[in-house]
């Protein structure tokens, strides 16, 4: 086939291949190569043209006196041989269509002779040839190929790697000097597809070629002082068509009106004469990020202190996560070879010149080994065994298989829950082990708390009998019952099962159904118990069971693919968490369809008392918010906090029109949540990211409305009379009021991403019910006991399947890809 003779649909469609045949460096280089339609059909594609491909070699100098290996890229001489640039690919050698599918490129470039040609430009400050590395030729070294195949159309772009030794004219093998740290395979578990620089950049073994220490060339270093780089001003854009708002940084207010890219600007491309496009300290910046000690860090646009790793706990600890062994040759580097420049990218606080420094836990003691002006004695202090003890986190997850000496290791099993049909009293069976082996008394010895249960439930709500969603009906902000494991208690039994009685007052609600129990919370142990030095609390897995005879509630998500980024979740401080063993999520039994904001009903004695500080600072200033005005609480946002739409909300991050904001009042405390500069780091259009396919194209009948503001017949004339108080607002929060704001179920799932007033109004020519009162039947609220279409009363009800339900024209599952 011919690339130029091919519709745009087809080339969107295509999935091509290249293989490199050889590469040949006499002088100079010469690649030969070969494209098809991909490994199935295996069809030649002609007509490619360097409009279509680009080529990129670099060198891999093996490392000494104990530092790394290193990629010193030659594509630094731009176009015209008249002056040097940062690394780049090429296209302006010479290509030739073989009219078989097999093309022969010759560089412009003439890596043998780069190191002369460079020495012999005249550079002027801040250009310096010294920045551009050592280009000496020596063919006995581990080079690197990449051919990028992009644009024109293509939505499957390809970067080909061929890792060769010049002097054989052959491929590397297991035996030759090699880099390969990190595989794409790992990154795509968070990211999906990693696709950068226009999305044609989709594999980190090309990401190193061009981000190395060379990006520093025509960079002036930015000094930072008082560990802070220079202030930034946050500079804030509404697209006009979107509605989306992105932020640049400046340490001014200049800008260019044509891209509103900050100008007078000093970016930190080489601060503190670190070169912060390595591709090493890049990376482990970005995923450092809030937790970095240096502030102001502004790379290219990204500021890395704004970044937050999605491993929560100390996540970035797990450097197994992306340094996966199974995946990458020499992927143990991380703890096998120990540099200032891998480790000083995280734990930026540190100056190894002197010796001094900052530690990420705040301590101003510095480098315990002093000063170091090479990597050669780190492995001398810092030994594998001892870095991987250091970054071990403190649960086990499938990327940090050990945890510290001492410590115990708790997992938590529902074998039954019963209801009896007469006394209505609870019996759940449980057991739970410490590191594999059940416990024979509650608590054990040596630990304090206790996990505990949450009760889950539905009843008819909405004129909707048998609802789909928990409802927790009757308890205020529709949360789940918490009961002791302690009540009725007896056992162990022989298998090591407890056993525990709730009785009725305490349990479910009589003809409740779709009842179900979780077994979470956890032991904290207690100093000198395993001989560890401090209180650790023990976060421990969440079980989930279904009361024995009643239906267990829909599963639309995969905990699986929700741990390719969160591994180990530990929401609430630790006591709900999963897994990508868990076959259930805890946090459904809590956030339910009712459940909305707290922040409102939290009274001025304990919100005037309350000093913010940091992030916490931050999103209140963003919020305009005052917490010293008389029902100051009543002017913080509120939104619903059902399970899928406020994922989705958080998950679509910068990506809304207006963010996702939420204030929870708990114990005198105030958690605020802003996701407006959350980057989401894989494809946010794609639905099964994380839900079960199948599960997610439409919403099945007897789904609840989402509360998105609890208001009764107090509060809410209150609000429009300008008298309400936050006592109001709390007593509001205390069950489903007919005056409550809600959204209906589809609507609700899909505004939670697409929330522009365009896309608002749409969804309500179709039915989809948007901040309607709950019992206002004259806009559709449910009195025939369901949100979906009805065609026996047209004009009620959601109709949004018509067109995006399954094998429709706009079939969500075919968009969402």
């Amino acid at each position: 086939m011919t690339f130029t003779a091919l519709t745009a649909a087809q080339i969107a469609a295509l999935t091509p291949a290249v293989t490199v045949g050889g590469v040949s460096i006499s002088s100079p280089p010469v690649v030969t190569f070969a494209i098809s339609d991909g490994a199935t059909t295996n069809n030649a594609i002609l007509g490619i043209t360097t409009s279509q491909v680009r080529f990129m070699l670099a060198k891999l100098v093996p490392g000494t006196n104990g530092s790394p290996s290193k990629w010193v890229s030659y594509g630094v001489i731009n176009s015209a041989g008249t002056g040097g640039q940062r690394p780049n690919a090429e296209t302006n050698g010479t290509l030739v269509d073989n009219k078989n599918g097999t093309y022969t490129y010759t560089f412009a470039n003439d890596v043998a002779k780069l190191k002369d040609k460079i020495a012999g430009l005249t550079f002027t400050a801040p250009e310096s040839a010294a920045d551009l590395g050592d280009l000496t030729y020596d063919p006995n070294l581990t080079h690197r190929l990449v051919i990028q195949m992009s644009g024109g159309g293509l939505e499957n772009p390809v970067n080909a790697v061929y890792d060769f030794i010049p002097a054989t004219g052959k491929a590397v093998t297991s035996t030759d000097t090699q880099r390969q740290v990190v595989a794409i395979a790992s990154c795509n578990q968070c990211h999906e597809k990693l696709a950068l620089h226009g999305s044609a950049r989709i594999d980190t073994q090309y990401c190193v070629t061009c981000h190395t220490d060379q990006r520093k060339f025509g960079r002036t270093s930015v000094a930072s002082t008082a560990l802070a780089f220079p202030a930034l001003v946050e500079l804030a854009k509404v697209d006009p068509i979107t509605g989306i708002t992105s932020y640049y940084y400046s340490k001014n207010t200049t800008t260019t009106s044509s891209s509103y890219h900050p100008t007078g600007t000093d970016p930190t491309y080489v601060g503190d004469g670190e070169t912060m496009g390595d591709f090493p300290r890049m990376v482990h910046k970005i995923h450092q990020g809030h937790s970095l000690v240096k502030q102001n860090y502004n790379y290219a646009n990204v500021v890395f202190n704004n970044k937050a790793f999605s491993i929560l706990g100390d996540g970035q600890k797990m450097c197994a996560k992306c340094h996966d062994n199974t995946k990458a040759a020499q992927a143990d580097n991380w703890n096998a070879v120990p540099s200032r420049l891998a480790c000083g990218a995280c734990h930026d606080g540190i100056k190894f010149s002197d010796g001094t420094g900052t530690t990420l836990a705040g301590a101003t003691t510095g480098h315990v080994g002093k000063a170091q002006s090479s990597d050669a004695t780190c492995a001398l202090c810092h030994g594998a065994a001892d870095i991987k003890t250091y970054h071990q986190t403190e649960n086990l997850t499938a990327h940090n298989p050990t945890t510290a000496t001492g410590l115990v290791n708790f997992t938590y099993e529902v074998k039954s829950a019963a209801v009896d049909a007469t006394s209505n009293d609870l019996t759940v069976v449980f057991k739970i082990s410490a590191d594999g082996t059940a416990l024979t008394a509650l608590p054990p010895t040596g630990f304090t708390g206790s996990p505990s249960f949450l009760l889950a439930w539905a009843e008819s709500q909405d004129g909707i009998t048998t609802p789909i969603d928990y409802n927790n009906k009757g308890v205020k902000l529709a949360q789940a019952k918490n009961p002791a494991i302690a009540t009725g208690l007896s056992g162990p039994d022989s298998s090591g099962y407890f056993t525990s009685v709730i009785p009725s007052a305490s349990a479910f609600p009589v003809g409740a159904k779709m009842r179900s129990v979780a077994l979470q919370g956890y032991y904290t142990q207690a100093a000198g118990t395993g001989g560890i030095a401090a209180n650790t609390a023990r976060h421990t897995v969440s079980a989930v069971k279904a009361v024995t005879g009643d239906t267990e509630r829909r599963k639309v998500v995969d905990a699986a693919k929700c741990s390719n980024c969160h591994e180990f979740f530990e929401g609430h401080g630790g006591n709900r968490v999963f897994s990508k063993d868990s076959p259930s999520l805890v946090c459904v039994l809590c956030h339910v369809p009712g459940m909305t904001s707290s922040g409102r009903s939290m009274p001025d004695s304990e919100l005037n008392a309350l000093v913010f500080t940091g992030e916490k600072a931050k999103i209140l200033a963003d919020w305009g918010f005052d917490n010293t005005l008389p029902n100051a609480a009543l002017k913080l946002p509120v939104t619903t906090n059902n399970f899928k739409d406020m994922i989705h909300g958080i998950h679509r991050g910068r990506e809304r029109v207006t963010p996702f904001m939420d204030a929870r009042y708990f114990r005198a405390n105030l958690t605020l949540l802003d996701f407006r500069r959350m980057d989401f780091p894989g494809k946010i259009n794609n639905c099964e990211t994380c839900h079960i396919a199948g599960t997610y194209t439409n919403v099945s009948a007897n789904a609840l409305a989402s509360t998105y503001e609890s208001i009764d017949g107090t509060y809410g004339p209150a609000i429009a009379a300008g008298t309400a108080t936050p006592a109001m607002a709390n007593v509001a929060l205390g069950k489903a009021n007919p005056e409550d704001k809600v959204v209906s179920p589809f609507a609700a799932a899909c505004v939670s991403c697409h929330d522009s007033v365009a896309a608002a109004s749409h969804m309500a020519t179709q039915g989809g019910m948007i901040q309607i009162e709950r019992g206002d039947a004259s806009l559709g609220a449910p009195a025939a006991g369901t949100w979906a279409y009805n065609v026996a009363t047209p004009g009620k009800g959601e109709a949004c399947a018509t067109c995006h339900g399954t094998g429709r024209a706009e079939d969500i599952a075919v968009k969402h890809k």
